[in-house]
C-alpha cells in the first residue's frame, strides 16, 4: 500500500468549507415585500401612503433594512401604527 504522501505529518488537502448564506442588510422593494408576504405593489402603496416600514434612499433606489422590517412586522402583529 503505497501513500502517495512522502512524510506521515503530511495530510492530504481538504474541501473548503461551505459556504453560508449572508442576510443582506437591506433589500429592495420587490424582495422586501416578499420578505414581508406582501405583494411588491402593495409595499409601494404603503411607502406612499407613509404606512409602510421605515426605508433609505440610496441615490434613486429604494431599500428597506432588514431590521426595520421585523420591527414594522412585530408593530402590526402587535396592533402597532394604524
Amino acid at each position: 500500500a503505497s501513500d502517495v504522501y512522502k512524510r506521515q505529518d503530511e495530510v492530504p488537502p481538504q474541501e473548503p468549507a461551505p459556504l453560508t448564506p449572508i442576510e443582506p442588510g437591506a433589500l429592495a422593494e420587490p424582495r422586501a415585500a416578499k420578505f414581508l408576504g406582501i405583494g411588491a405593489r402593495t409595499l409601494f402603496d404603503l411607502r406612499k401612503a407613509n404606512k409602510g416600514p421605515k426605508f433609505v434612499r440610496i441615490g434613486k433606489s429604494i431599500r428597506y433594512p432588514v431590521h426595520l422590517l421585523r420591527e414594522w412586522l412585530t408593530e402590526q402583529a402587535e396592533g402597532g401604527a394604524s
